[in-house]
């Protein structure tokens, strides 16, 4: 359970450059206060936070210190094996800051909070004020080891073309989890070390290595349980907590998840049909999804997805299942939602394409550290594996594709074989350090049911609910993030909730209010396929537009020359025009569409996975008019042939033929509608 998704527009937008690399680096000034075996070295953020080739180095700005916490594998073992955690401080802005951070813990487990909090918190209220310390727990990306499973990754992209039963697929999956277990064991690593407990323990080490008495702690999804094992265990350094998607210490949220994705799924259907448009366009949505899950599970179907972080495109094999499974990850991100209905109804009318982009965000998703996800979940759930899960009353293709992934979960935790958590560790918490709880109300996995179940044992706790978000509040949906600013402020201050009063559910959007264009995706990812087309495009335009210079500097040295001819055929007469004006007007179209598409991008507007807003309809007009503007040149200079002279019959055919190719990749791209 990881916060959002992975951040693809943010990918689009860093490969068309918006962002630039800057390093800047401060020796940490603060006197460290060291635990035994933990200690925190200082370093460059470059030689923590390192990137792979497809990645924008990030931007660290002058007031940013870096570093590693090193710590004990075991915290009983101070002497034991040593983990390396990687830690960004970005320093307060004010020299008379408060002296409590904000620490912040992503999710999965297995996601790097490094990763998900470095751009956005660097900008943030918050920052004014106190400092904002990111480290990645143990096993995640910034971290050595970093517990990553390439022959699952491998494994999963593998079978993206292959028409595999479910349970070839299992024991795939499952072969490549025993082999990353084997590679990790010989490499030294103790997987049991990577556990629950353990993590707290390391974030005590840390406020006490960078010299802080209390820190305020925000967890989202995994985070929140890990909060709670900070609360149980370490409740001393605690000034304030908040808990963001709320995973309860008791019971699994893996076994609950059929019932939390039910649950969510039902709020969707209903959410759309209150709201009026939705509920016009799509009258039957909740009936016409599952009989399109139904039926692609009965008869795949093909559709193309995109690996955004290499450029390869694949011709996916789409079960129904799959179907489900990308709904429900699209019901985490709250920007997806208005965009649920659209795609779900073009699902049931045998139009794959939407889906297939929605799944080119989750399907080829590297942001888990696998090893470090089997080895908290299966830690925290070793004592619920041989109980039966409850699917009563859920829909039965949800109950039974939720049943195989906890077999699957199940019959991986028996491999990779850690050692379970102590029996009250999976107790509920009972604290009374001030705690905000924030929930939305389509979360797929963690409902806001598991917050009401948490806040009932914390005394000095608060319960919200959004009525407009999927999986975390805050980041995402600004009343939130006013309300955890203020909180954090002063946690025993009373709540100001106004905002939170005057939300609604999303505002959904129909067909109307989309121009169908899921070839953008391909376009700005630079994938081999769109660098083509874009190169084909490009260069077929520039010759068109060419014309501008060719033609009037021809019929210069021509009337010049006493050459040129007044009794050509009409058709031959307008042919200058006609070519002037269609790459004039096929210029514009591309502009216009390139402006929208970025706009989207900025605006980090999800809408651009499907096409553009319904508004730039009106700009599909001219690939037809262009396309019949091109029949005429191709006309007039038929009839002006033997009336011109060589250079000029190159010159004509050369531009009828770039206009041609101009229209063909709009037509690949689906823009000559």
């Amino acid at each position: 359970m990881t916060k959002g998704l992975p951040a693809a527009l943010s990918l689009l937008v860093a490969l068309i450059g918006l962002c630039a690399p800057v390093h800047a680096w401060q020796t940490i000034e603060r006197p460290a206060q060291q635990e035994e075996g933990s200690s925190f070295t200082a370093e460059p953020c470059e030689s923590v936070v390192t990137v792979s080739e497809s990645e924008t180095t990030p931007k660290f700005d002058e007031n940013t210190d870096c570093g590693w916490l090193t710590v004990p594998a075991r915290h009983a073992d101070p002497g034991g094996l040593k983990i390396k955690l990687g830690v960004v401080i970005l320093r307060a802005r004010a020299l008379d800051h408060a002296p409590d951070p904000l620490v912040m813990a992503q999710g999965g487990p297995g996601a790097s909070t490094i990763e998900t909090y470095l751009e956005e918190m660097k900008d943030s209220p918050i920052r004014a004020k106190r400092d904002i310390v990111l480290f990645d727990q143990r096993g995640t990306r910034h971290t050595r080891p970093a517990l990553a499973c390439d022959e699952l990754d491998r494994a999963r992209i593998a079978a993206i073309e292959q028409r595999l039963t479910p349970d070839e697929e299992s024991r795939r999956r499952l072969e490549a989890v025993e082999q990353c277990r084997a590679r990790l064991v010989r490499e030294g690593v103790d997987l049991s070390a990577f556990d629950s407990i353990e993590n707290a323990a390391d974030v005590a080490a840390l406020a006490r290595a960078l010299g802080y008495d209390k820190i305020n702690f925000y967890g989202v999804s995994y985070g929140t349980l890990l909060a709670q094992h900070l609360m149980r265990d370490h409740a001393g350094i605690l000034r304030s907590v908040v808990l963001d998607a709320v995973v309860p210490s008791e019971g699994s949220y893996i076994a609950e998840s059929a019932r939390a994705e039910d649950g969510a799924l039902s709020e969707l259907f209903r959410a759309c049909a209150a709201h009026p448009r939705c509920a016009a366009a799509y009258p039957n949505l909740e009936r016409d999804y599952f009989d399109a899950v139904e039926r692609l599970n009965r008869q795949p179907a093909e559709v193309f997805m995109l690996d955004l972080d290499t450029g390869k495109g694949y011709d996916t094999v789409l079960y129904g299942d799959t179907l489900q499974g990308f709904v429900f990850q699209a019901l985490y991100a709250t920007e997806l939602l208005p965009l649920l209905p659209y795609v779900m109804d073009r699902a049931a009318k045998g139009d794959y394409a939407p889906i297939g982009n929605l799944g080119s965000v989750f399907a080829f998703d590297r942001s888990v550290n696998d090893g470090a996800y089997l080895s908290m979940t299966c830690a925290e759930d070793a004592s619920l594996l041989d109980q039966p899960i409850s699917d009563a009353g859920v829909r039965p293709p949800v109950a039974q594709r939720s049943a195989r992934d906890w077999r699957d979960f199940v019959a991986a935790c028996r491999l990779w074989n850690v050692e379970a958590l102590p029996a009250d560790a999976n107790a509920p918490v009972r604290s009374d350090v001030p705690t905000l709880l924030l929930s939305g109300r389509f979360d797929p996995i963690t409902p806001p049911a598991k917050g009401d179940r948490v806040v009932a044992t914390l005394t000095r706790a608060r319960h919200l609910v959004f009525p407009n978000v999927g999986h975390s509040a805050f980041g995402i949906e600004p009343c939130a993030d006013q309300i955890v600013k203020a909180f954090i402020a002063d946690p025993n201050a009373p709540l100001d909730t106004t905002c939170l009063a005057q939300l609604g559910a999303p505002t959904f959007i129909t067909s109307e209010d989309v121009v169908p264009l899921t070839s953008l995706v391909r376009l700005a990812s630079l994938s081999e396929r769109g660098r083509r087309e874009l190169a084909e495009l490009g260069l077929a335009l520039l010759v068109l537009l060419s014309a501008w210079i060719t033609i009037p500097l021809g019929w210069l040295v021509r009337r010049l020359a006493g050459q040129e001819s007044r009794d050509l055929p009409w058709l031959a007469k307008l042919n200058p025009w006609l070519t002037l004006l269609c790459g004039a007007l096929l210029a514009y179209f591309v502009g216009m569409v390139g402006a929208t598409a970025a706009d989207l991008v900025l605006q980090d507007n999800y809408l651009f996975l499907f096409g553009l807003p319904g508004d730039a309809r009106p700009f599909f007009i001219v690939p037809p008019v262009a396309l019949a503007l091109t029949g005429l040149m191709a006309i007039g200079v038929v009839v002006g042939w033997r009336h011109w002279g060589w250079l000029r019959r190159i010159n004509r055919m050369l531009l009828v033929a770039a206009a041609i190719v101009c229209l063909n990749v709009l037509r690949a791209l689906g823009m000559l509608l």
